[in-house]
């Protein structure tokens, strides 16, 4: 059996579909599970000078942690997904890989991992550092001074 030259080109065309279709499969799903692995509710790295500037002058508190992948940075991130949960839109979580993010670490001179940075209306240049694993009840009150209201409007 002979094939013809559009025949041969169908085939080629269909061959290209199903392997681009077999692709976005591969890739939909890698993507739907990377989004699973991380938490949506803390932003994966640094925010940019700009958007910080916006969100601390609104209502809004900031909160970076410096992490690494020891157990206590691992049960801080939980306990500030559920502040994140528990606060809503009024907090903003970062966290910061110091392996990944060096430079940034190094403008804020980590040395001990967990570092906490809390910044808000009242203490935009002048944020609260907490070294060291931290409880969430101290958290949620250091998180509610950096409100101008009295902290019982916090979360």
């Amino acid at each position: 059996m002979e094939i013809t030259g559009k025949q041969a080109g169908t085939i080629f065309i269909a061959a290209i579909f199903i392997f681009s279709a077999i692709g976005f499969a591969l890739n939909l799903s890698s993507f739907s599970s990377r989004k699973t692995s991380t938490s949506s509710n803390i932003i994966d790295q640094p925010i940019a000078d700009k958007q910080r500037e916006i969100f601390l002058t609104s209502d809004v508190t900031i909160l970076t942690i410096f992490h690494s992948d020891d157990e206590d940075s691992q049960k801080m991130i939980e306990e500030i997904e559920k502040l994140k949960n528990e606060m809503g839109e009024k907090l903003l979580p970062e966290k910061i890989d110091i392996r990944k993010y060096q430079t940034f670490s190094a403008e804020y001179n980590i040395h001990v991992f967990p570092t906490i940075l809390i910044r808000g209306k009242e203490n935009i240049n002048a944020p609260i550092r907490l070294e060291g694993p931290q409880d969430y009840d101290t958290l949620k009150e250091k998180i509610c001074t950096t409100y101008e209201k009295t902290p019982d409007s916090c979360g």
